[in-house]
């Protein structure tokens, strides 16, 4: 079965159990151990939206909670909303966004704030 991101960029898939997949814009076909995962990311499955390739109306934009998360935190009051490096804490940003988000995928949108500051 093939899984699109939720984003025009590929989207890394890393499980605890140290495997990793790439999910392409133009559709990845994964190994079943993934799709729980991916879905989770925010990916559809072939067949979610056109035949071709999903509709990207209307979706869940992830960068754009956790942006609006980590902004929050910014403008919030919350003794533990960053690490002593000044990163955000990545456990607070998840309990505000509720559900799972990388070092990787923290850091990213992390230094797009940071440029635009």
């Amino acid at each position: 079965m093939r899984f699109f991101p939720p984003t025009p960029e590929p989207l890394l898939i890393a499980l605890t159990s140290g495997h990793t997949a790439v999910v392409e814009p133009e559709g990845t076909a994964l190994d079943p151990r993934f799709r729980t995962e991916a879905i989770a990311l925010g990916c559809l499955p072939e067949g979610a939206g056109t035949a071709d390739a999903p509709s990207r109306a209307g979706l869940f934009d992830r960068v754009a909670v956790v942006t609006a998360a980590i902004e929050a935190m910014l403008d919030g009051a919350g003794t533990d909303d960053f690490t002593a490096d000044g990163k955000p804490n990545l456990k607070a940003l998840q309990d505000r966004v509720g559900f799972a988000v990388s070092r990787e995928e923290r850091d990213r949108v992390w230094a797009d704030i940071g440029a635009r500051l």
